[in-house]
Order: structure tokens, then sequence, then C-alpha cells
């Protein structure tokens, strides 16, 4: 099995790769609505220093750009909560007739099912129980993940005030790379791939 990230000691995701394809796990990921396909959705419970940004486009243009490509087979999204429920998105090409001046053209459709959650389904487990899990079936990008997105991701530190050489008002903070935890703990990749700078 893949070795999660973790935060505050608790696995928060899992990335796994093959040649063909990519697999996302995240945990405390709760059943998105469906007006998240819509184009600019706001959202108020996010903004500000502490939190990120609505939900915007990003997503739904990456799966437009994947299903335009002849090697692209799926992209599934899953969703499962803690009472058993299952929300699952496919994203799919759709053809649509030429209208007037406007071509024929290849668009985005996203089918939504749901399965209802047992009778009687009731759960006090905490967010870790609530799950996503993006599945992308598209030849080669299992080899193009590693070359291309892996060495992009962020990992975030934890560390002690002792440490530190600076520390700025909006969370920003300057230490020695050397006295940080280790990115990679020897089971599943080099660490030669993703070296830090001499400064955090």
């Amino acid at each position: 099995p893949p070795t999660p990230f973790r935060g505050g000691g608790e696995p928060v995701c899992a990335i796994e790769v093959e040649e063909d394809e990519l697999r996302i796990l995240q945990h405390y990921t709760f059943p998105l609505h469906p007006r998240a396909l819509e184009t600019g959705v706001p959202d108020a419970g996010k903004g500000g220093d502490a939190t990120a940004g609505g939900f915007g486009d990003g997503f739904k243009t990456a799966a437009a750009a994947l299903l335009g490509q002849p090697a692209c087979r799926s992209i599934s999204w899953t969703f499962e909560t803690a009472e058993g429920r299952t929300v699952r998105w496919d994203f799919v090409g759709a053809e649509r007739a030429a209208v007037g001046n406007f071509r024929a053209s290849r668009v985005l459709e996203v089918h939504v099912t749901a399965d209802a959650a047992p009778a009687g389904a009731a759960s006090s487990a905490g967010g870790a129980a609530y799950v996503m899990r993006q599945r992308v079936r598209v030849g080669g990008i299992g080899r193009a993940f590693l070359a291309e997105a892996a060495p992009r991701l962020q990992v975030f530190w934890s560390l002690p005030d002792a440490v530190l050489l600076g520390n700025g008002r909006q969370g920003d903070f300057l230490a020695d790379a050397a006295a940080a935890p280790p990115i990679f703990d020897g089971s599943s990749a080099s660490p030669s791939s993703a070296s830090p700078p001499p400064f955090l």
C-alpha cells in the first residue's frame, strides 16, 4: 500500500501510481454538492488568510483536457461517508452537434450516481472516515506524474520555535532545512529526487 501523507499523526492523503493509472485517496473529504460543477462557484466558508478560495474551474479544465486525449480511458471520483453512503462522479466526454454558427464539439459531462446509506446507519466517526477516491486512467500518466507533478508537491513542517531563524506574521518562517524531518522515510522513494534548499 502507498505511504500516506500525515498531519498530526493521522493519514490525510495517499497517492498511488501505476504506468497507466493514478489513484488519490483523501481523508476528511465530504461529498461535494453538484453545484461545484458550475463555473466559478464562490464558497462563503472560505477566504481570507486562514483558508483557500472557492471551488473554481481548475478541476473541470483539467478533466476536459484529459478527456480530450486519445489515451484517456476514464476519470472518476468516489466519495464514501462514515454512514456507508457512496457517491460517484464519472467524468465523460459528450458530443454536441453543430448549431447555427457553433461547430460540433466534445464537451465535459459528469454523471453523478449515489447509493443510499444502509437503513438505520449512523456514525460517530470523525472526519477521517469520510474519504474521496480519485481514479484517473490515462496511458502513460504514471510516468508523467512522477516526472512533472511529484517534484512540485509541497511539504509542510511543524517545527519548534527553537529551530526557527525567523517567523513572519502571515505564517511564513525561515529555518535550517537540516533541522526538518526527512521528506521520505526510505520505504518508497529516494530523497535525492526532492532535496530541500539550504533554508526553508
